[in-house]
């Protein structure tokens, strides 16, 4: 995981979410968008589960006519702000010792969740990875076959990535990411999919920020969330 998601604290924010919780394929999952939709959005969170920011994110997909669902894969357990305050040093360090999102722990969830929408819909599905849940999309990718993947300040990120990436891609990295791990695995992807691979990078802005650590209170920290999921939509429309 970066080491930047190891340190950094959450941005506070207020935030009320349009869609609702439900069990879908067995998990609680906040679902919102129309469910008539012919792409569903997975989201696959970060440490911090659901945050005001990355429900926003959510809303903001979904309002542009997509059914997107965040699956709570973690179960409840989630990173806290107190543990990134001076002191919280040994929490943390418990925290990230049993972190229920590893990829050896998650892959398995989440292809089954992937399968299980496939087998009740022919939606296309689109899975975006926040942090850790960018490598589980990618190993996702090949085991239940998404049809697109976006990578959100990707953390777990390999060159080899780019040799088991086969469908459209959207990279969105941080100050926090290894640039040249970035490029190789666009360049990867590229050359088997000209055209469909795309990736921005934000250099200025902090490891989590299109989720909990999104700086939503004005300037260009919020400037820069609002880009991050303009982008989404647009890779979406122009993928679907």
């Amino acid at each position: 995981m970066s080491g930047d998601c190891c340190r950094l604290p959450p941005i506070q924010a207020e935030y009320t979410p349009k869609g609702d919780y439900s069990t879908i394929n067995g998990l609680k999952t906040y679902a919102v968008g129309p469910e008539d939709a012919k792409v569903t959005v997975l989201c696959v969170y970060d440490i911090f589960g659901y945050s005001p920011q990355i429900l926003q994110g959510a809303d903001l997909i979904a309002s542009q006519g997509y059914r997107v669902l965040m699956p709570d894969f973690c179960d409840g357990t989630y990173a806290t702000g107190d543990m990134f305050a001076p002191g919280g040093e040994e929490k943390r360090a418990k925290f990230f010792a049993g972190f229920p999102g590893a990829i050896t722990t998650q892959l398995e969830p989440v292809s089954k969740y992937v399968q299980a929408l496939q087998s009740a819909s022919s939606n296309k599905i689109a899975a975006v990875g926040y942090c850790w849940g960018y490598k589980v999309a990618v190993e996702a990718q090949g085991n239940a076959g998404v049809d697109a993947i976006v990578g959100a300040h990707p953390s777990f990120a390999a060159k080899e990535d780019g040799d088991k990436i086969n469908v459209p891609t959207l990279l969105l990295p941080s100050g926090g990411e290894d640039m040249e791990v970035m490029n190789h695995i666009k360049s990867t992807v590229e050359s088997k999919l000209p055209g469909k691979v795309s990736l921005k990078h934000y250099p200025d802005m902090p490891h989590g920020w299109l989720a909990a650590r999104g700086d939503l209170s004005g300037g260009k920290a919020t400037e820069e969330f609002a880009d991050g999921y303009k982008l989404i939509v647009k890779f979406l429309k122009d993928t679907f």
